[in-house]
C-alpha cells in the first residue's frame, strides 16, 4: 500500500513536470540519445543491465535493424516529457529539440519498479 502511494506521488510530480517542459532550456547536451521514446527505453534498460553505452547502442541497433541511438552534442531545449511503464519499470522520458538543426531525440531514465511485477525491486 505504501509503495502504491509513493508511485502515485512520483507519477503526479512527473505529470506536473510535463506541464513545464516546453519552456525548459537551453541546455548543453553531450550524451547518448535515441530517435524514439521506445528506443530510449531499450537503451536505458541495456545500460541498467550493466552494458556500456557503446554496447547498449549496438544492442538497440540490432533490435531496430539500423542505428537509432548515438552521442548527441549541442544545445537543446526540452520539447516534451512523459512517463511510460515497460517491463515492470516506470521510465521518465524526455524529448530534446536541438537548436542547431531542429532534430528531436529522446532520453529515458528508470524511475522505479512497479510493485508486484516479477522484475520489481524489493525493499
Amino acid at each position: 500500500m505504501i509503495a502504491a502511494a509513493i508511485a502515485a506521488l512520483a507519477f503526479s510530480s512527473m505529470i506536473n513536470a510535463t506541464d513545464r517542459a516546453p519552456q525548459d532550456g537551453p541546455y548543453a547536451v553531450d550524451r547518448y540519445l535515441c530517435e524514439t521514446a521506445e528506443y530510449a527505453v531499450d537503451f536505458a534498460d541495456a545500460v541498467a543491465n550493466n552494458a556500456e553505452e557503446d554496447f547498449a547502442k549496438n544492442i538497440v541497433g540490432k533490435i531496430a535493424k539500423r542505428e537509432v541511438c548515438g552521442r548527441y552534442v549541442g544545445v537543446a531545449f526540452v520539447q516534451e516529457q512523459k512517463t511510460m511503464i515497460s517491463a515492470g519499470f516506470i521510465y521518465k522520458l524526455t524529448a530534446l529539440r536541438f537548436r542547431e538543426d531542429g532534430k528531436l531525440a529522446w532520453v529515458a531514465e528508470r524511475v522505479f519498479a512497479v510493485e508486484g511485477h516479477p522484475r520489481s525491486w524489493h525493499l
